[in-house]
């Protein structure tokens, strides 16, 4: 178990604390009653705030903070009235306090100061600034009015607006409002990263951490850092991030923050191929949900199945998705458990039951059709037409697939769709010998360029090579191959590139161009000199060249530099395995030799191993989509072999 899923685990299996706890301080009702707040849990917020105002020892400052909270929360629930009593309340201590700036402030602005002003609301804090500037109001004061007036210019795109906070904000650091200065800095915070300025975004965050926060801001600041982060492309950091703001929100009780924080860390986690981890977040979010009474939990268990079968979890996907799709069809929700059905029928698909698979899609995309939803009818229907090719039921895949361009062409909403079910109708006649899906590859061309999709304007062009060497255009071949691969190399898919540039090497041998083969691949095997797989291949299909051409020497030789890369890595995989084990045996203190297989384990009590077979989730097409999730696939392209097929 990692540290993460260690973490996730515990907040999992927490017991929900009471919402309202047992503070000991007014200090600790003021942060309980700011997370009830921002729990949306108005009534807990008054109450703590009510019971902070109960203890006799609390220091002024925090007096004031609970009756303003108490006024912002009071005015939120509609109860302008309470507001307005405890607004004087406030006003009335600021007053004995001797702080006549503030306190005629808060008057002449009232519920200005509860929430964000309008348009037509601006020209009256201006206005009032002016007023309290030339009466002399100190820096701290101002900056209320200048908050509530740089967010309300931010909101409508005032660049300057930014400046304003930042000046808000030295100016409660000045005065020592903590408080103050924080919601400045968050504010300043959201805007910087909506802004894309990460830098900047990252460095008020963490000029926010060095402040004492409650729960919520702290994991609210923690949720910039981990967006930031993964703007950025930084997943370990945003990872790291958005688990500290689910600890965060899930100890204060903050449901919809920790149903997004747990969200967050499934979806990096699933980036990260962390199987284990993204189904614990995704379990979090839901019990996070439950525990808040939501609604739609129905998508978040949606998620956990998909991530189930990321995980080839198989028959628990199936589980689950049953029953999900059961509950929603109870409830009358028709196209979400028209999606749970897609998702349901891709785990029974798995387990090769391929007539239930095939009878869940149909009942999905019948649903999908009557709800107007063309998009996801065609999209179901190319998983299905796929499924009936590879049960020797052309004339149904075929018609699946034209059908599936034809609610395409309706999916104004779906742009994505149509390119994708001609590459699939495409690929799929080509396969039959149809010239015909030529033609509506070169469609799915035209629109993957049309739409700035570089990468499936590449992938399709290698599709489209494959097709043509497949109805015996080897010259017409090549060419789009390695025009694909100069595209996939535009848009950083080495891989991608050094497949497509193999499969024009294999066709240029077959076609009898030896020559223009051998150099090809040993461009590949130079240029891809970091990828094992790809200069195996291409070591071995220029032996098989050379052989063609009478040079068996040179030909040995390659044969030989295809296994010394194969040998070098796995030797450096075994090394890396040997100090792995050394460094874990000496962090337990238990060191002990590599070469020492450990105590003799009786034959009698060991446990049987058999060959395992491999998983399904291991075999997967080439290009790293399942055809039957939506992609038809565009041909072998797996680098083990020098055509670019498995060796």
């Amino acid at each position: 178990m990692s540290a993460l899923t260690d973490r996730l685990g515990r907040i999992l299996h927490s017991a929900p604390a009471h919402p309202l706890g047992d503070p000991a301080s007014a200090t600790e009702c003021l942060d309980l009653a700011y997370e009830r707040a921002y729990a949306e849990d108005h009534s807990g917020a008054l109450r703590a705030a009510m019971r902070g105002l109960e203890f006799p020892d609390a220091a002024l400052t925090t007096r004031l903070s609970l009756w303003g909270v108490t006024a912002s929360i009071r005015h939120l629930s509609g109860d302008d009235d309470g507001a307005r009593l405890a607004a004087h309340a406030r006003q009335a201590l600021l007053r004995a306090e001797g702080w006549t700036h503030q306190a005629d402030m808060e008057e002449d602005l009232g519920s200005l100061l509860f929430r964000e002003a309008t348009e037509e609301e601006m020209p009256l804090l201006e206005a009032a600034l002016l007023t309290h500037e030339g009466a002399g109001a100190p820096d701290d004061v101002l900056a209320d009015i200048k908050l509530a007036l740089a967010v309300a210019q931010h909101t409508q795109g005032s660049a300057a607006a930014l400046e304003a906070l930042q000046w808000c904000a030295n100016a409660y650091q000045a005065a020592g409002r903590a408080e103050s200065e924080g919601g400045a800095l968050l504010y300043l915070a959201h805007a910087y990263a909506g802004m894309e300025e990460a830098e900047t975004a990252l460095g008020v965050a963490e000029r926010l951490l060095e402040l004492n926060l409650n729960r919520a801001m702290g994991a609210a600041v923690w949720m910039v850092k981990a967006t930031v982060n993964g703007e950025r492309g930084h997943a370990i950091e945003a990872e790291g991030c958005a688990l500290e703001a689910l600890e965060l929100y899930a100890s204060a009780g903050i449901r919809k923050g920790a149903v997004s924080a747990a969200a967050a860390v499934a979806q990096l986690a699933a980036s990260a191929a962390d199987h284990e981890a993204a189904i614990l977040a995704w379990k979090v979010a839901i019990e996070q949900a439950e525990r808040g009474e939501f609604d739609q939990t129905w998508a978040l268990r949606l998620a956990l199945g998909h991530q189930l079968l990321d995980a080839a979890e198989y028959v628990l996907a199936e589980e689950l998705l049953s029953t999900l799709a059961e509950q929603l069809g109870a409830t009358g929700h028709a196209t979400e458990r028209a999606r749970a059905l897609v998702s349901w029928g891709h785990s029974v698909r798995h387990q090769e039951r391929f007539d239930e698979a095939a009878r869940l899609w149909r009942e999905a995309i019948m649903v999908f059709e009557q709800s107007g939803l063309a998009g996801e009818a065609a999209r179901t229907l190319l998983a299905l037409a796929t499924l009936l090719g590879q049960q020797d039921e052309p004339a149904e895949a075929r018609a699946g697939y034209e059908r599936a361009v034809d609610l395409a062409r309706q999916a104004d909403s779906d742009p994505a769709a149509l390119p994708t079910a001609l590459h699939a109708l495409g690929h799929s006649l080509c396969e039959a010998g149809d010239p015909d899906g030529l033609s509506a590859l070169d469609e799915a061309i035209r629109l993957a360029d049309e739409h700035g999709a570089a990468w499936h304007a590449a992938d399709f062009r290698d599709t489209h090579a494959r097709s043509a060497w497949a109805l015996g255009d080897g010259r017409g071949a090549v060419a789009e191959a390695l025009d694909a691969a100069d595209r996939f190399r535009g848009v950083d898919d080495a891989d991608a590139a050094g497949n497509a540039e193999l499969f024009a090497a294999h066709v240029l041998t077959e076609s009898g161009r030896l020559d223009e083969a051998a150099a090809l691949y040993r461009m590949i095997s130079a240029d891809h000199a970091e990828s094992v797989a790809h200069v195996n291949a291409a070591q071995r299909g220029l032996a098989e060249v050379l052989d063609q051409q009478g040079l068996s020497l040179q030909a040995e030789e390659a044969r030989s530099k295809a296994q010394e890369v194969v040998d070098t890595a796995l030797t450096e995989a075994e090394d890396s395995a040997r100090d792995a084990l050394a460094a874990e045996e000496a962090a337990l203190g238990t060191p002990r030799s590599v070469d020492d297989p450990g105590p003799p384990v009786d034959e009698e009590e060991a446990p049987a191993v058999e060959d395992e077979a491999p998983a399904d989730g291991d075999e997967v097409p080439a290009d790293g989509d399942d055809p039957e999730d939506g992609d038809s696939g565009s041909g072998p392209r797996d680098q083990t072999g020098p055509d670019g097929k498995d060796g």
